[in-house]
């Protein structure tokens, strides 16, 4: 049995955040950073494809329904042999049946599928599991209270 692998810093992977809600995209920032994550961030289909060309992220989190090029268009189009590696989280606030959800899933690259609105202990959990990266525990507490001050 091969001995488990040592977990990575949160700062050595990068996650391009792809919504067209500012407010959701400085959220998931917000969520994703507090993590230790370094974030890059895009308005819509077009922006996330040219960032990711620039700076080759660790793991994509793309809205599925955005103006003009939207999530899907951008999962289609990473599914090229240079991008096909890079992890996706696709996260929706739209009711998309159980057929769609799976079409989507089948795309080579798609691990987690999100509904919003968004449970932030599953999100930065399936960040670090498919990232396998350690979570920075001091900081939990923290994020928790900077959303839920009265808890």
């Amino acid at each position: 049995m091969e001995p488990p692998k040592e977990l990575s810093q949160p700062k050595d992977k990068l996650i391009l955040i792809a919504d067209d809600d500012e407010p959701v995209r400085e959220f998931l920032n917000t969520i994703v950073s507090n993590e230790g994550f370094r974030v890059v961030t895009a308005k819509d289909g077009p922006d996330a494809l040219a960032k990711i060309e620039q700076n080759k992220p660790d793991l994509i989190i793309t809205d599925l329904m955005m103006p003009g090029q939207g999530g899907y268009e951008v999962l289609r189009q990473l599914q090229t042999p240079e991008t096909r590696r890079i992890p996706i989280i696709v996260v929706t606030a739209s009711r998309v049946n159980d057929s769609t959800i799976q079409m989507i899933r089948s795309e080579a690259n798609v691990i987690e599928f999100i509904s919003k609105p968004i449970q932030i202990p599953v999100l930065v959990t399936a960040l670090h599991h498919y990232l396998r990266t350690k979570p920075p525990e001091l900081q939990k507490d923290k994020l928790f209270r900077l959303f839920r001050p009265n808890e």
